[in-house]
């Protein structure tokens, strides 16, 4: 079955589509898969879309020619992302682990990002429902993977990590492939140029970096809260050990804790005397300040009333402190 082809290019290999060209062989346009002549096709009334088609007798059934939607959508995204110098990318949040159970980390916003001229081309690396693009910024690689099936699509380790990776659907383009509708390659150019819904990101350069900065961040803030928690704790206790009455026991008097400084309360000062007289013993020692000699009475014959006391060795009074 012969099929109707979108697009083609020109001798200068641009894009060329069939409201651009003149028809029939004088459209000067060759096949975007095999490089073989096409001809123009254009009607009209809507029944039947333009299209190109092989000239007559350049294909055979020995060599027949494998253009198929898949291959005209990307060599259409191939030819838009070489003829252009930015691409729109949306906001990407990542997540350090896969079930997401930790808050978000903001690794870019939403930005236009400027690539050269010359764009890096791969065929696809894992399957015929992918096509490789690499895009050279001056801040990074960006590895555009243009797939018809995003939501099967996995990360791959085998890209190198110094490129980001942003997945591009370009399912949508298929209507504009297989439609009937003529003219479509601004619209096309501007969703896959400008369009934040059909683009994911997969992986940024910065992603382990900014990971580890968030572990550490927030592992500071858990020490951080502990002790926050520590500290209401203490001051607490501070605040209980004020209000608290100190307890009696028989055998060890009151019971306090010596790491409180608090005044006395009213039961302590009924039953303590905070003032008490200084102790008196028995028997009192003495020296002298003039010939150091030391010397002992019993406090019958110096009694605690007394101020001054001769000394027995050279007779001098020393006044009692």
């Amino acid at each position: 079955m012969e099929i109707l082809i979108p697009f083609a290019k020109d001798k200068n290999g641009s894009l060329a589509f069939v409201d651009e060209v003149e028809s029939g062989l004088e459209c000067n346009c060759f096949c975007i898969s095999c490089d073989m002549p096409l001809s123009a096709h254009k009607y009209k009334t809507n029944i039947r879309r333009d299209h190109f088609k092989h000239a007559p007798k350049v294909n055979s059934e020995d060599k027949p020619c494998e253009i198929s939607y898949k291959r005209a959508i990307f060599w259409l995204c191939r030819n838009i992302l070489a003829t252009n110098s930015s691409i729109h990318l949306p906001r990407y949040v990542g997540f350090p682990n896969s079930d997401k159970s930790d808050e978000g980390v903001l690794l870019t916003e939403e930005k236009v990002y400027e690539y050269q001229s010359q764009i890096t081309l791969n065929p696809a690396i894992e399957s015929a429902q992918n096509e490789i693009a690499i895009l050279h910024t001056n801040d990074f690689d960006i590895t555009l993977v243009l797939t018809l099936e995003s939501s099967s699509y996995q990360f791959s380790s085998t890209y190198n990590q110094k490129s980001a990776i942003v997945v591009v659907d370009v399912e949508d383009f298929r209507k504009y492939v297989e439609g009937k509708v003529n003219g479509y390659r601004e619209q096309v150019e501007s969703e896959l140029l400008v369009k934040l819904s059909i683009k994911h990101w997969h992986y940024h350069p910065q992603q382990t970096q900014r990971f580890t900065e968030f572990y550490r961040s927030k592992n500071q803030r858990v020490q951080l809260a502990k002790k926050e928690q520590e500290q209401r704790k203490w001051e607490e206790q501070e605040l209980l050990a004020e209000e608290s009455e100190p307890l009696y026991d028989s055998v060890y008097g009151f019971q306090q804790n010596p790491r409180y400084k608090r005044k006395p309360t009213r039961a302590f000062r009924d039953i303590i005397d905070l003032n008490p007289a200084p102790k008196q013993y028995e028997k009192r020692w003495f020296r002298c300040g003039y010939c150091t000699n030391i010397w002992q009475r019993s406090s019958t014959d110096v009694p605690y009333s007394v101020d001054e006391t001769p000394c027995p060795s050279c007779d001098h009074l020393i006044i009692i402190g």
